[in-house]
């Protein structure tokens, strides 16, 4: 028995890594590029906390909060997924993603950045689970 929960946890972590990673690309290629797309990627219900502005369920406040700000290109320094236990979000399939990195706001320099999201499935599609944003947190490193 406890070979196979040993295999099912690392399925588990494997699968959680590729999805995270998989959504970090698009996530930060759609906000450097396509920023009017990326409220796409949250649920309804999603909680954004960006340096202290807080957006609650909301998309709209959520799409206007994020086409306010300037143009921005971003580097990953690291990033790190894993899956989060059933009792997380009951029902759901839940992945925890941190990232670190650097990011250039137009006309401004260029700030070390960390940034948490807690993703959820919510359905599925032909090409397989759909991942939403349930939370988001995003901080500037000073």
């Amino acid at each position: 028995m406890a070979v196979r929960n040993q295999q099912e946890l690392r399925n588990s972590i494997d699968s959680a890594a590729q999805a995270g990673e998989q959504f970090s690309q698009l996530y930060y290629e759609m906000f450097d590029k396509r920023r009017h797309k990326v409220p796409k990627l949250y649920s309804a219900s999603s909680t954004v906390v960006w340096n202290g502005n807080v957006i609650n369920g909301d998309l709209e406040k959520l799409m206007d909060f994020y086409t306010n700000l300037p143009s921005s290109e971003h580097t990953l320094y690291s990033l790190d997924c894993q899956p989060v236990t059933e009792n997380a979000i009951p029902g759901r399939n839940t992945i925890l993603i941190v990232v670190e990195g650097c990011v250039k706001f137009e006309g401004h320099k260029s700030e070390n950045f960390s940034q948490n999201f807690l993703l959820t499935v919510e359905g599925s599609s032909e090409g397989g689970q759909v991942w939403r944003v349930a939370s988001d947190c995003f901080r500037f490193i000073e």
